[in-house]
């Protein structure tokens, strides 16, 4: 079958939209129609040459849609279930899933070996980050899709398959953030401000969240930081917030290199280190291992927020649905898939939190700003 796709062909050139051949799913594999794929920082790695892809590539790895076809051996959900799509896959079998490490998996995939997509020549098109869902339709892995509830918008539902659930999944579940916890945010994008809205419904106070963005700082306090200031404000509004001491919880989300510079001389005793955002490939941090260590101190890495994506999922919509998890006002734009170029710029630009591919299948596109 064929549909359109953004395909990028290399770093710094524009995005051009085309006709590829989709394959059909395998066994264990599902075919999605995509509905909604959010802009990610991720992609622009890639588009930007921060990380290496080969190129041609289709990106795109937060989306959300609706399944249209199951392979072989896929019997527990079924035709027109609405789905998150995530680029996480578990095959439950290995030592990482067994223990819950879903994003750890050391599975052997088909989808490892061959991508889905081709052009016209049988040429090969990369399926980025093992998702390409700035594309009609995607075919992955059964584990990459979550069902969820109709009443949930897709622009919506798609932010929970990367920046949401990172976000509070660092929270919850790598750095496990406990009731009057001192946090420290920095960086206010779209994974910033789901950490943000993670600490505050884990309880943690003081929150105070860090952007250079006058325009973050604002959303951070309507999502529940306590406090914010841009980077040169940082230690005296700590001060200030805590009563003189350093914070229990430093998350660094951003992936400018600046950021994690002097991230650790913010920790408190006892304290967490959280590295959310991936900076571009040879960045270094210089860190005093004594001090670390006389501290108990401890620096964590967290892969899209640790999750599991039946589990963590499913709780973040019902949070949403009850009012206690603002997804809405995380989306500023959304775009066609032939204005991408324009959604891109948006995103390089860090002015916005998260802004939207969106597909409607009846070919007539809705575009706009919310």
């Amino acid at each position: 079958m064929t549909v359109r796709a953004a395909v990028s062909r290399g770093v710094g050139m524009a995005t051009s939209i085309e006709e590829l051949l989709l394959t059909e799913p395998g066994t264990d594999e599902v075919r999605v129609a995509i509905d909604a794929c959010a802009v990610c920082h991720s992609d622009l790695m890639f588009l930007d040459g921060g990380w290496p892809v080969e190129f041609p590539v289709v990106l795109g790895h937060e989306a959300a849609g609706r399944v249209l076809e199951l392979g072989k051996g896929v019997d527990d959900i079924t035709v027109g279930d609405r789905v998150v799509v995530s680029l996480i896959r578990s095959c439950g079998n290995c030592r990482a899933c067994r223990r819950g490490n879903d994003v750890a998996c050391t599975g052997d995939y088909a989808l490892s070996h061959r991508s889905p997509l081709s052009d016209f020549d049988g040429e090969p098109v990369t399926q980025g980050l093992g998702t390409a869902a700035f594309a009609e339709q995607v075919v992955v892995h059964r584990s990459q899709v979550v069902p969820h509830r109709d009443n949930v918008p897709a622009e919506v539902a798609a932010l929970l398959g990367c920046g949401v659930l990172t976000g509070v999944g660092a929270v919850t579940n790598t750095a496990q953030v406990e009731d009057d916890d001192a946090v420290v945010v920095i960086g206010c994008g779209g994974v910033g401000l789901s950490v943000v809205q993670g600490a505050r419904l884990a309880g943690a106070n003081p929150i105070v969240a860090v952007d250079p963005l006058v325009g973050k700082q604002e959303v951070a306090l309507r999502l529940g930081a306590t406090h914010a200031t841009g980077p040169d404000g940082l230690t005296a509004m700590l001060a200030e917030a805590t009563g003189g001491r350093l914070a229990d919880q430093v998350f660094v989300t951003t992936a400018t290199p600046g950021a994690f510079t002097g991230a650790a001389a913010l920790l408190d005793r006892m304290g967490s280190l959280v590295l959310v955002g991936i900076p571009a490939e040879g960045v270094t941090v210089d860190i005093d291992p004594g001090l670390l260590a006389s501290a108990n101190q401890k620096i964590l890495g967290s892969k899209m927020g640790t999750a599991r994506l039946a589990v963590d999922v499913p709780r973040l919509v019902d949070q949403y649905l009850a009012g206690l998890l603002d997804l809405d006002g995380m989306v500023t734009s959304l775009h066609s898939l032939d204005n991408i170029d324009t959604a891109f710029a948006e995103a390089r630009s860090g002015e916005v939190i998260r802004t939207v591919v969106v597909f409607d299948h009846t070919g007539n596109n809705g575009v706009g700003t919310r």
